[in-house]
Parts: structure tokens; C-alpha cells; sequence
């Protein structure tokens, strides 16, 4: 039938690297070695996106955002379960956290 439209995507610009309320992380809804229902992934705090694959600063682990970020990683919970519900599988997931807001 030929091109039927565009597809776009729109989202804001985050910025990780503006403090200790800031930060970045990649994480798997469940772990992918025994599909248990945890998170299982990495965060740094300040820092950009590529901070946390490139090797240059070593970041924690995810579960450690819920003592440094208590309320970030409450909200994850909440977007990581609503987006297996939605999508009925285990998801990979990368975010952002500006100045406290989880993106």
C-alpha cells in the first residue's frame, strides 16, 4: 500500500548530571538469568546516560536507588509494572532522574 503515515516520538530533554538529586540508570523488569520478578540493573547518581555502559565510573546496584532515592524508585516500581501488564513481557528499560522527577 505504500508509506501510510509517520511515526514520532516526543519526549522532554532530562538531564541526569545536575547533582545528587540527579542520575541515570538501565534496568531489566525481571532478572534475565532466572525470571524472577525483580529488578535487576545499574544507576549512577549524577550522571548522563552513557556514564552507566561506558566504564568510566563503576554505578550501584538498582536496588540501592530505594535507600538514596526513595521516592524515584517507588515511582519505577509503579512504571515497571504497569509496563509488563501492558506489554506482557519482561522489559529493558533505561531513565532518567532530574533534580527528584523520574523520566
Amino acid at each position: 500500500k505504500g508509506l501510510l503515515g509517520t511515526a514520532v516520538n516526543v519526549q522532554a530533554m532530562a538531564f541526569g548530571n545536575m547533582g545528587d538529586t540527579s542520575g541515570t540508570g538501565v534496568l531489566f523488569t525481571r532478572d534475565p538469568n532466572t525470571g524472577e520478578r525483580a529488578l535487576f540493573g545499574e544507576y549512577l547518581v549524577n550522571a548522563q546516560g552513557e556514564d552507566v555502559v561506558a566504564g568510566i565510573r563503576t554505578p550501584n546496584p538498582i536496588k540501592q536507588l530505594d535507600d538514596e532515592m526513595p521516592e524515584v524508585y517507588q515511582e519505577l516500581l509503579k512504571n515497571v509494572d504497569i509496563l509488563e501488564k501492558h506489554f506482557k513481557d519482561m522489559q529493558d528499560i533505561e531513565f532518567t532522574v532530574q533534580e527528584g522527577q523520574l523520566f
